[in-house]
This record gives C-alpha cells, sequence and structure tokens, in this order.
C-alpha cells in the first residue's frame, strides 16, 4: 500500500470508501471512490514532489482543453496541486482493449471510433506550450534498437560510434523527406488507454486517459501506435481502413507524405519497443513483454520494404543485424546475456 493517509484523504474529499486500483508503471495511485454509491476516480502522487504537481497540473489542463474540443475525457471534478491529487470522473472499467479481447463491441467499429477521434485531434491547434516531440523521450529512444536488442544478439554491445551511426541514418532518412504535419499527440495511443463509455454517443463513446505527456509532434505517431500495436494482431484490411479514413480528403501530395512518415515513425516506434522490451526483461524481470517481440520484428521487417528506409536496410545489412524472430524468449537467458556484457564491458 502507497505512503498515503488514506482516512484523510477519504475524509477530504467526502468519500465513504477508497478501493485500489491496479497501477501502471508511473508514479501515481489510482482508487474508485464512492460517495453515497457514487464512484469516481482519485489519482494520487504520493511524493508530492514539485515534478509530480506539475504534471498533475499538465494532466488537468491538457484535459480541459481536450474536452473544449469535444473529446470525452474523465472530468476534473476536484483537485489539490498542493498535495498532488485529483478526483476524476469514473468512466467506468471497460477499455477497448476489453472490448477487443472479449468481443464485445465489433472491432471494425472500435478502431474506427479511435481513428475518428484522432481526426479530431488534428483540429487542436494551441500546442506551442507542448513539449517538442524532436526533444521527447520518445525520439531519444530510438537508439533501444541497437542498445538492447542488437547488444543482445550480438552478445556484446556494438558501442557508442554504432549507436551513432544509426542515428545519423535516421537523420539521413528524416532530411530526405519533406516537412511532416504537426499537431497534439497523445503519445501512448493504444487500446488500454481508450475508454468505451457506452452511455455516451459518437466520438465521445471513445474517451482519452493518460494524456499527461502529450506532445507537439507528428500526427502519423498516434495512428501507428493505434493501428500497428504491440500486443495485438489487427487485421491488414483494418489497419488499411484505418489509414484511408484518417488520409480521407487530403491531396494526393498530402496523402503521399502522410504515408512516407507513418512508415518513418512505425518503423522508429517498433524498434524502440523491441528495445525496450528486452530492457525491462533485462533490468526489471518483466518478461511478460517478450512474447510480443516476433511480432514487432514482423512490422519492422514489413516497413522495410518500403523505398523510403532503404538506407536503414542497407544499414542493418551492413553491420549484421538480425531481424529474425529472437531464437530464445526466456528472460533468465537475457538476464544472463546481459550480465556478461556489463562484466565484459
Amino acid at each position: 500500500m502507497p505512503d498515503i493517509d488514506l482516512e484523510s484523504l477519504k475524509k477530504e474529499i467526502g468519500a465513504d470508501k477508497l478501493d485500489a486500483l491496479p497501477r501502471d508503471v508511473s508514479p501515481r495511485h489510482y482508487f474508485r471512490a464512492y460517495k453515497n454509491g457514487k464512484p469516481s476516480i482519485v489519482m494520487v502522487y504520493p511524493d508530492a514532489s514539485d515534478a509530480d504537481r506539475a504534471e498533475l497540473s499538465t494532466f488537468l489542463e491538457i484535459g480541459n482543453r481536450l474536452a473544449s474540443y469535444g473529446i470525452k475525457v474523465p472530468a476534473e471534478l476536484q483537485s489539490n496541486a498542493d498535495k498532488a491529487y485529483a478526483v476524476l470522473e469514473d468512466l467506468g472499467t471497460i477499455s477497448f482493449g476489453d472490448c477487443f479481447r472479449g468481443d464485445i463491441i465489433d472491432k471494425a467499429h472500435l478502431y474506427t471510433l479511435a481513428t475518428d477521434v484522432l481526426i479530431r485531434l488534428r483540429d487542436i491547434k494551441e500546442v506551442d506550450h507542448l513539449p517538442k516531440y524532436a526533444q521527447s523521450r520518445i525520439y531519444k529512444n530510438r537508439r533501444q534498437l541497437i542498445d538492447y536488442y542488437m547488444a543482445f544478439t550480438k552478445g556484446e554491445h556494438p558501442g557508442e560510434e554504432v549507436v551513432q551511426e544509426f542515428l545519423s541514418v535516421w537523420d539521413g532518412i528524416e532530411n530526405s523527406l519533406p516537412p511532416c504535419p504537426h499537431g497534439f499527440i497523445h503519445g501512448d495511443y493504444h487500446l488500454e488507454n481508450l475508454m468505451y463509455v457506452e452511455q455516451e454517443s459518437g466520438t465521445k463513446q471513445c474517451a482519452l486517459i493518460d494524456y499527461q505527456d502529450a506532445l507537439n509532434g507528428p500526427l502519423p505517431y498516434d495512428l501507428v501506435n493505434l493501428i500497428e500495436d504491440a500486443r495485438i494482431d489487427i487485421p491488414p484490411e483494418t489497419h488499411q481502413a484505418m489509414i484511408a479514413r484518417y488520409c480521407d480528403g487530403m491531396s494526393a501530395d498530402e496523402k503521399d507524405v502522410f504515408l512516407k512518415w507513418f512508415r518513418v515513425l512505425a518503423a522508429q516506434f517498433h524498434g524502440r519497443v523491441i528495445g525496450l522490451f528486452i530492457m525491462l526483461a533485462a533490468e526489471q524481470g518483466r518478461d511478460k513483454y517478450l512474447i510480443h517481440i516476433p511480432r514487432l520484428q514482423n512490422y519492422l521487417k514489413k516497413s522495410l520494404q518500403d523505398p523510403v528506409l532503404a538506407p536503414l536496410k542497407a544499414w542493418f545489412d551492413k553491420v549484421g543485424l538480425d531481424l529474425e524472430a529472437i531464437k530464445d524468449l526466456d528472460g533468465n537467458h537475457i538476464r544472463k546475456s546481459f550480465e556478461a556484457i556489463r562484466i565484459d564491458s
């Protein structure tokens, strides 16, 4: 249990009961509060550090902005900046992921709703105050494919010179393209961060959560996250239909630019996440993500068929980076390998 005075918190927000909810990887803790039988969600940062309070403030500010554009988000019911907590509208317990796995809602309809919300997010103009994608952890962690995947497959870290060469290849690809359209991006737009709100209608049936890390960034990124999810196989026809839906109304040139950047961002995304999943096993013992690596490798291999990524494919061939499925997805083997890498270094 977190170091939170639950009795004081209950009294302050006027709740009769607080039930702890599962945590994500953030410092946040969540509770379902009940007041006269009516539920709400309490989000608490136990440390209440300056960084935590700033993140909470950002979350609430972004939520208000999204709501002003007709995007469904949990309404703010009460908050205390000094104590770093907020009481939010309870959107229920059914994520889009739950709907997908349980066949609760037609899968194509789920993706249509989620894509239509992304189309609405393009209308948000006030993005200059958001962190820039190019300075974000997401972008900087492109190197994780080398730091973890290549290191594991080679049995040694390739070294900083190889990392910088890899990043230079990416710089060359990006600089060869027309500018990518930028705007509001959620940054973690997948089925578990979308809640199905049955009592709403239209796009408001798709509610957003966990948007505190929103960025001013390349618009294809969230669509990549949605339709090339690391955890779920998506039918090819749905993948194609959602791209077509998102690009509807674009000129031929606009669509061409969008699709080129979609493939570039997808390849960066899949490479980063492959490295991330190996890192989570190697450093934190979180092996459950390893099962998804073959899916990500297949995504990345498919991306490399696009001519825009020919320089990356050539570089992979030159350095012998093998994108075939890792033969041993056992976490213990990964941990032993990285221990040996650390000793050798």
